[in-house]
């Protein structure tokens, strides 16, 4: 309790010193403008409290609201609310010894209040009776229009389910299509690699195929060579083979001749 009222006079204490400070000057680089502050309320503020020294915390709220110049509306937790509506009490006593109400002529005068309104309340009550006996009739009669209602909102509902079923199953299918199509797709992507592999194959083998026939090519020319060569040199041995020949035959023929003369 200390701390609950130390926190209200602390904050009466700042609420002297914000009277104080309103319409305080502040300094302008410009002569001609004069600046001042004027603090004002925000008209109600809302405050809630936890379980826990609900009191206290009340004070932590209600007294700088207070001390502001707003009305306050305080919601403390309902299961720690004792104080809270103690607090309330006391407000109220204050305000009204704050300006001079006599507490036992408002009692009385609001307890006239409540029986007058308690009488306008059997008057009320009175002329309601048969008018809820019409509006129970008249519920009837309703039930009896609802249920036709309901019967064709129920038939709505069954070809709405059924349009439903249908657009479900549309959307199924062209589900199914989709993958299928993707399906085709990936199908169509994988040859078209296996012919770009199968093009990269032809270009390789084209090429070995070209190397291969120069190779042979250049094989055949050898051969070709080798073999021609080995009938010139044939050849020639022959001709010095025949050539020797004569020149032996010629040799004998001049030493007989030789031998005739002599």
């Amino acid at each position: 309790m200390d701390d609950v009222a130390g926190c209200f006079e602390f904050y009466a204490d700042l609420a002297e010193k914000l009277d104080g400070k309103q319409k305080a000057p502040v300094s302008l680089p410009m002569e001609t403008f004069k600046s001042y502050v004027l603090k004002e309320t925000i008209d109600v503020v809302g405050l809630i409290t936890p379980w826990n020294y609900p009191l206290l915390m009340a004070a932590w709220k209600v007294a700088p609201a207070l001390a502001a110049g707003c009305a306050t509306i305080l919601k403390p937790f309902e299961l720690a609310s004792v104080t809270c509506l103690e607090l309330a009490d006391i407000c109220k006593e204050s305000e009204m010894k704050h300006i001079g109400i006599d507490t036992e002529a408002l009692k009385e005068h609001f307890g006239k209040k409540v029986m007058e309104l308690e009488e306008e309340k059997k008057i009320v009550q009175q002329e309601s009776d048969p008018l809820l006996h019409e509006v129970k009739n008249l519920s009837v009669n309703i039930d009896g229009l609802a249920q036709k209602s309901q019967d064709v909102r129920g038939q709505k509902m069954k070809a709405l389910e059924a349009q439903i079923l249908d657009l479900k199953k549309k959307q199924e299918n062209q589900v199914q299509l989709l993958k299928q199509k993707e399906k085709s797709k990936e199908t169509a992507k994988k040859l078209q690699a296996e012919i770009q592999y199968i093009k990269a194959q032809k270009v390789q083998l084209q090429h070995k195929m070209k190397q291969e026939a120069e190779q042979f090519r250049q094989w055949k020319a050898s051969q070709e060579k080798e073999l021609l060569q080995a009938a010139v040199a044939r050849s020639f041995c022959k001709v010095i083979y025949i050539y020797d020949q004569d020149i032996h035959a010629l040799a004998s023929y001049l030493i007989k001749l030789h031998a005739k003369c002599s």
